[in-house]
């Protein structure tokens, strides 16, 4: 299995409280890696730094062998590592088709961003319904839909998504899921930061546990589960 990005000792600051102290991992390329723990341990904090939107205090991150620790985030994206933010992000006096256009602003081709754009609306036939529709005018479950097929119409290689399931009721919550799992299978590796620790080791083939800005825990996603120390943790023991 080869391996699409490699962090090693990154450590992440605000101010003189470091959040991040000296994590080392790695991502296999077409694989769900998933970044567990609780509230403030530094997982999102971990995602804007792989974005370019934080830079390290120390540490090397590398995407297919290039450094891109000290990239702008413009840059990172047209490496194809892009993030879908916490809290969605969407513009909401732009309807859904606007929306999604913005996704590929870095693209040119103009005949593949209408072939992804497609292969969105597959995945999410509501977006298709409500393209015309403006975006503010969605559900919470279909803003963070739009904000999934925004990431994907920059025909990404690498997916960042940060809490999809955030204040999302439990049967949207299990189609998020799902639909990651479809998008994974297509051949997309996604790294996937979540408090919903259960769904998030479900469908990840490696997980990784954060807690207070050090990993604790690295095993598959389906051992992790079952780990005592994550069960009485995460899982309500």
């Amino acid at each position: 299995m080869s391996v699409i990005l490699r962090v090693r000792d990154l450590a992440v600051a605000y101010g003189h409280i470091e959040a991040v102290k000296g994590i080392t991992f790695h991502l296999n390329a077409g694989e769900i890696t998933a970044l567990v723990g609780a509230n403030g341990a530094g997982k999102s904090t971990t995602l804007l730094a792989l974005s370019g939107l934080i830079k390290p205090v120390r540490g090397q991150i590398l995407f297919e062998d290039e450094d891109i620790s000290l990239l702008a985030p413009h840059q990172i994206v047209r490496r194809g590592i892009v993030q879908v933010a916490e809290g969605r992000a969407i513009l909401t006096t732009l309807t859904v088709q606007e929306n999604l256009a913005l996704g590929a602003y870095t693209r040119k081709d103009k005949a593949g961003i209408a072939s992804t754009l497609e292969e969105v609306f597959h995945l999410f036939p509501l977006l298709k319904e409500r393209a015309g529709q403006f975006a503010g005018n969605l559900s919470g479950g279909e803003q963070q839909m739009l904000a999934i097929g925004r990431g994907l119409m920059a025909k990404p290689r690498l997916l960042l998504l940060d809490e999809p399931s955030m204040g999302l009721a439990p049967v949207l919550v299990q189609e998020i899921f799902r639909t990651l799992k479809e998008i994974n299978r297509s051949g997309l590796s996604v790294f996937l930061v979540e408090q919903n620790v259960r769904q998030a080791l479900k469908i990840a083939q490696h997980g990784y546990v954060i807690e207070t800005g050090k990993i604790v825990l690295a095993d598959s996603g389906k051992n992790l589960l079952i780990d005592p120390g994550v069960v009485e943790a995460y899982l309500g023991g």
